[in-house]
């Protein structure tokens, strides 16, 4: 064999592992506009994390078309894109889902999603009114143990969902029987903290942002947040760990995929997009002044968050007795 010949067969190897590493789709994306499904309704914190971040990513060179699909608690945009091409140009929300095969609702898994990253997290916190008789998280983890229906709770929206999905696992970790817990959903967490300030309800379970209107009205007192570390807007309030010595933590939290089967090189290059639109001034300032948490995980990290998710949410509806049966 010639010189020659060597040289173009070697040439030719290293042509094939580049377009095993990455094809052309990859290579070009995005080289026309892309869909981004929210699932959930315009003006809410979803929306707004996703305009934000789609404004950062359209600096890859194509328009981001932002649509909102919240039928059905989100499952209708769920099923938009994950039943699209996994071609990078549908791409949708990723926000807690475990809870709809649970109940029977849907069939989503993390198999149905091709995750590519995560980028907000907010812990879900537990306010009572500034005038109630629980002035500390450990006053209703007591009072919960004396009577574990003694309390209205409010989801601060839909049960079995972001916020009450960590503190329900809080409470299994004290030892009280959660499926007697009174769980009261409300119409978004707005109603519940008002019913909280007038007398309505014991406790709310929702984010701190949330809160701070009433807050500074000096009607309601947030005492405790399910995160690992107390939060930096927020220095006042402590952790549930620090309140009770179980470390548990949880909340909702909003991340980018696509539907299964994505082509790993495609994924890579999307991640990277996204990291950069994260990593932006102008995400990261409209972030903190809205309150909402920032927090990155690539795509192989944000996949093994899922199957936190979904572990931890089974747990839970399974105690609460609300899991639908095979």
């Amino acid at each position: 064999m010639s010189e020659k010949t060597k040289l173009f067969g070697a040439v030719a190897c290293v042509a094939v592992v580049a377009a095993c590493l990455g094809g052309p789709a990859a290579a070009a994306w995005p080289d026309h506009p892309i869909n981004l499904i929210v699932v959930a309704g315009a003006g809410g914190g979803s929306d707004f994390t996703f305009r934000l971040l789609a404004r950062e990513l359209e600096k890859a060179g194509q328009p981001i078309n932002v649509i909102n699909q919240a039928q059905g608690g989100g499952i209708v945009g769920y099923t938009t894109y994950t039943s699209a091409k996994p071609d990078g140009y549908t791409l949708g929300q990723l926000s807690p889902y475990a809870q709809f095969k649970i109940l029977g609702q849907a069939n989503f898994t993390a198999a149905s999603f091709t995750p590519i990253a995560l980028v907000n997290v907010d812990p879900s916190a537990v306010h009572v009114a500034t005038n109630s008789k629980l002035k500390s998280l450990g006053d209703v983890v007591a009072a919960l143990k004396k009577d574990p229906a003694s309390l209205k709770i409010s989801c601060g929206g839909t049960c079995s969902a972001s916020w009450d999905i960590p503190f329900v696992s809080l409470m299994l970790a004290e030892g009280i029987d959660v499926a007697k817990i009174n769980l009261i959903p409300a119409q978004g967490s707005a109603a519940g903290l008002q019913e909280l300030a007038s007398g309505g309800l014991d406790v709310v379970l929702c984010s701190i942002p949330e809160t701070d209107a009433l807050k500074d009205a000096g009607l309601v007192k947030t005492v405790g947040v399910l995160a690992s570390e107390r939060l930096a807007r927020y220095p006042n309030v402590p952790t549930a760990k620090e309140e009770t010595g179980k470390d548990v933590t949880g909340g909702t939290w909003r991340g980018v995929a696509g539907p299964a089967g994505m082509d790993p090189a495609l994924v890579a290059r999307i991640e990277t997009a996204v990291h950069k639109a994260y990593d932006a001034e102008s995400f990261q300032k409209g972030m903190s002044d809205r309150g909402f948490g920032t927090k990155f995980l690539d795509a192989a990290g944000f996949a093994s968050f899922l199957k936190a998710h979904e572990a931890q949410t089974k747990q839970v509806m399974e105690a609460l007795g609300v899991a639908k049966k095979p």
